[in-house]
């Protein structure tokens, strides 16, 4: 992780890169263009959207703990971003923390209720766990408040799969 003083010193010679040279005057001499610009440091936190972003970019990378990270401090920053909460459960998921993504998925039920998302999310975190009794009545749930939502179809699918090759009955979508 880079200092406060490591990022000022970043950001002014990003400062000076991007604001370029004067070409030389044909005699010969050299001048430096610096950006009207002054260059403070950074004294206040990257908003939260940024770090869910980032959060987001990192899980899709596969970087489930870095993710992780990043919407723990997203939620420092705002405790009450359900996109935050979400994404917190997610890669709690992937790490194998279910204990941790359980009070997750609570918590963002609190805020926004249990949306289809929540539920797709929460049936692939039972998914995920092998409690595919729990996985496939939160899929239905979810399947039931979104039927063309493609993300839940795809894990009713994998469910599915799972199901007919432990020799038990798929879900069936209506």
């Amino acid at each position: 992780m880079q200092s406060r003083w490591q990022q000022l010193i970043a950001a002014l010679v990003l400062s000076l890169a991007l604001s370029g040279c004067v070409a030389r005057p044909d005699d010969g001499s050299f001048t430096a263009s610096l950006s009207p610009q002054i260059v403070e440091p950074q004294t206040s936190l990257p908003s939260s959207e940024n770090l869910v972003r980032r959060a987001q970019l990192q899980f899709t990378e596969g970087n489930f703990g870095s993710a992780n990270n990043d919407f723990a401090k997203s939620l420092e920053v705002d405790a009450k971003n359900p996109e935050a909460w979400l994404g917190l459960a997610a890669s709690y998921d992937q790490i194998g923390r279910f204990d941790e993504a359980d009070k997750a998925y609570a918590k963002v039920q609190e805020l926004i209720g249990a949306t289809a998302s929540v539920l797709n999310n929460m049936g692939y975190s039972y998914l995920l766990r092998g409690n595919h009794e729990k996985a496939r009545s939160t899929f239905e749930a979810a399947y039931n408040l979104d039927p063309g939502n493609p993300y839940i179809v795809n894990n009713i699918e994998i469910l599915n799969k799972r199901l007919t090759a432990l020799g038990h009955a798929p879900l069936a979508m209506n």
